[in-house]
């Protein structure tokens, strides 16, 4: 089944700052724009299978599909967070990651020491390769992201925080079932996705790459490629996204609104990265870590509550 869209907010976005916003979206394709200058996409409430099928091929057990219900329209970011949007965050919160107290973050999976590449003095300002402002941030663990969703909310007097992953894969899917955002043939994502492809093949040895080349190694501008359906950039692809929920079995059952396990260890990641190949970017693949987690190639998207 398709994804299946219902209900639509009214009414004005309150102001932030002192600042009178534009209408909330009202329909897929609409788009709002915060204080920050961020763009954020209205996703309808609707229905979808959520998960992969049996026959699809790379699949994970972990990916046991079931029908799930987002009851309320919610806007997304139509990128991850940038560089730029983090640096604002830090400048007036004055608000220190991770990984710049304690002096160092991963890199990628390095499979001739079996073990991470750890770069010392590496943080968002420089994550051990060059960035621009329009880049989305990375090396930044759960609790960094959710200290920026913290922050934005109380700048502007409205509710943004992580999606949840059925938020994530929903609006990722765009109303699809396929696999990717754009069909079944991983071919067909060129010009669709920044993934490991062959010019990165012998530099990130672990995940079969794709066939062609992109012309990045490590993460693009966001907004670079084409969007899915519902006008959301990298939806897979460029960065491995946190979520808000703890990690753990799907049900097998129809379920509404989930927001994951109660507790856990580790915290849902998801949306590939420029380090992964056709398996790990699909829509259904499931990345996790623990909240402390913070390496190269993981970022984050926000989601804004409409009333």
């Amino acid at each position: 089944m398709a994804c299946v869209a219902a209900g639509e907010p009214d009414g004005k976005t309150p102001a932030a700052n002192g600042v009178a916003q534009a209408p909330w979206p009202a329909k897929v394709g609409q788009t709002w724009t915060n204080s920050l200058g961020m763009k954020l996409a209205y996703i309808p409430a609707g229905e979808f299978l959520m998960g992969s099928p049996a026959t699809e091929p790379e699949r994970m057990d972990n990916e046991t599909r079931h029908r799930a219900r987002i009851s309320t329209p919610f806007l997304m970011g139509v990128t991850p967070v940038t560089v730029a949007q983090f640096a604002r965050f830090v400048a007036e919160s004055g608000y220190r990651t991770a990984a710049e107290k304690e002096g160092w973050a991963y890199g990628a999976w390095n499979v001739d020491s079996n073990a991470w590449d750890k770069f010392d003095g590496a943080s968002w300002r420089s994550p051990g390769f060059k960035q621009g402002a329009s880049h989305p941030v990375v090396s930044v663990n759960w609790h960094d992201a959710v200290a920026f969703c913290r922050w934005l909310s109380a700048r502007e007097g409205r509710t943004y925080r992580l999606p949840t992953e059925a938020e994530w894969e929903y609006a990722s899917r765009a109303g699809t079932l396929t696999a990717y955002p754009w069909g079944d043939d991983p071919d067909d994502g060129q010009g669709r996705v920044n993934g490991c492809v062959q010019t990165a093949k012998d530099r990130f040895k672990i995940f079969p790459p794709f066939t062609w080349t992109d012309g990045y190694l490590f993460t693009s501008p966001v907004a670079k490629f084409t969007p899915n359906a519902w006008g959301l950039y990298d939806p897979v692809g460029n960065v491995l996204q946190w979520c808000g929920d703890w990690f753990g079995e799907y049900p097998t059952d129809a379920v509404a609104d989930p927001v994951g396990m109660p507790g856990g260890d580790s915290r849902v990641l998801r949306g590939g990265a420029f380090v992964y190949g056709p398996r790990h970017c699909r829509c259904a693949f499931r990345g996790r870590n623990y909240p402390e987690f913070r390496n190269f190639y993981i970022g984050f998207r926000v989601v804004v509550e409409m009333p």
